[in-house]
């Protein structure tokens, strides 16, 4: 397989739980080498939402970390932070997503990062960014979503208020951060210099919520809800079709075709009201499927509301090979999304599975900083590394 868009490039992660990592997993698609530096615990989103004693960790985990090096250090101890100093030397990208503060405490902050490499480019990533009278405060994604007004216009759709609400509340930080770190790496090859990124999840969030912005400064409410019908929900429209296509979907809805109140586009235009109320009473009783099929073909009526067991099932999710079934070395057999970047001459992977903690520390320091083995099982028989 051709190499991806950014083999040549090392990224120094930092991250932990599901922002940072999210934006590292999209540059590890990408082709790049990430480094992920755990502490001597391990990431701490390692086992979030599995059972207290479970021995493999959770699936979040282990679908956000592929293709990540582990290298387990302790950064309290000066000598880890001055390993971390000659990876830093050695590195394209670093990402962080600590509490503001935090890298300054290692001597790892940007100001201090760029003395080592001028290079660098520096991407961090908080819930209200760096400045701000927030910025000293953490956040998550159920958080992250109220802050950002996302919870509460979810629930003013819904009409029920207090329910946990599905959200884009590290994901959406995670990917505008690697969209401005590829940005970066571009700027570097036409002035040789690195620079500091910093995202700040909420804002990340509202830049996501164009239609709900749309409403709050127009008052016009963007879209419909979906329509009940036999065997589920449909978000069924009626959308501005060719003649033909309407004499085709007259033959289905038991219209007449030479009807003078939806026969031309400027009628159908005028009536369009008249003609969503009929199609919706035609469709109420029947299944999803069978709207699907037969609505499709003649102009974007919708698509049917599905499960994820449904969506796992859909034939054209397995078509396209959207998951793929790996055997992970603790974890057994594991359903992972295939890349969703697709790109002809410089493809996007899954090259390795999650890593298990510290497992490359030997590589790493051996491989890429030079250390001699003794010195590697000294740091660890100190417990610097693991």
């Amino acid at each position: 397989m051709p190499e991806g868009a950014l083999s040549d490039v090392r990224v120094l992660d930092f991250t932990h739980a599901l922002n940072g990592p999210f934006c590292t997993l999209l540059l590890g698609y990408l082709g790049a080498e990430v480094i992920k530096i755990e502490p001597p615990e391990g990431d701490g989103f390692r086992r979030s939402w599995m059972p207290p004693d479970s021995a493999v960790d959770g699936y979040e985990f282990l679908m956000v970390n592929s293709n990540k090096k582990s290298v387990s250090i302790d950064l309290k101890a000066e000598r880890g932070q001055e390993i971390a100093r000659q990876l830093i030397a050695k590195s394209d990208v670093l990402v962080e997503n600590f509490y503001r503060g935090t890298m300054a405490k290692f001597g790892l902050d940007y100001d201090k990062a760029r003395a080592i490499n001028p290079g660098l480019i520096y991407a961090c990533t908080r819930g209200y960014g760096e400045d701000g009278p927030y910025a000293p405060y953490g956040s998550n994604a159920s958080v992250n979503n109220g802050m950002a007004g996302w919870t509460h216009t979810a629930w003013g759709y819904t009409g029920q208020p207090g329910k946990k609400v599905l959200g884009i509340g590290d994901e959406a930080a995670g990917i505008n951060m690697a969209l401005a770190i590829v940005a970066a790496l571009h700027a570097r090859e036409r002035t040789g210099e690195g620079q500091k990124i910093e995202v700040a999840m909420q804002e990340a969030v509202l830049g996501f919520m164009t239609s709900s912005l749309h409403e709050h400064f127009t008052g016009n409410r963007v879209g419909g809800d979906p329509r009940e019908v036999g065997d589920g929900y449909f978000t069924l429209r009626v959308p501005d079709i060719t003649d033909e296509n309407y004499r085709k979907l007259a033959a289905l809805v038991g219209l007449e075709p030479s009807d003078e109140r939806f026969a031309t586009r400027e009628a159908r235009r005028k009536n369009a009201r008249l003609l969503d109320d009929l199609v919706y009473e035609w469709a109420k009783d029947k299944t999803r499927d069978e709207l699907w099929v037969n609505l499709r073909d003649l102009g974007y009526f919708g698509a049917p509301i599905l499960s994820i067991d449904e969506v796992m099932a859909d034939p054209h999710v397995q078509a396209r090979g959207t998951f793929v079934e790996y055997d992970h070395p603790q974890a057994g057999k594991v359903r992972l999304m295939q890349p969703w970047i697709r790109m002809s001459g410089t493809p996007a992977s899954i090259r390795s599975l999650s890593p298990a903690l510290g497992e490359h520390t030997e590589e790493v320091l051996h491989g890429v900083l030079g250390l001699p083995l003794d010195e590697v099982e000294d740091l660890r028989a100190k417990a610097i590394v693991r």
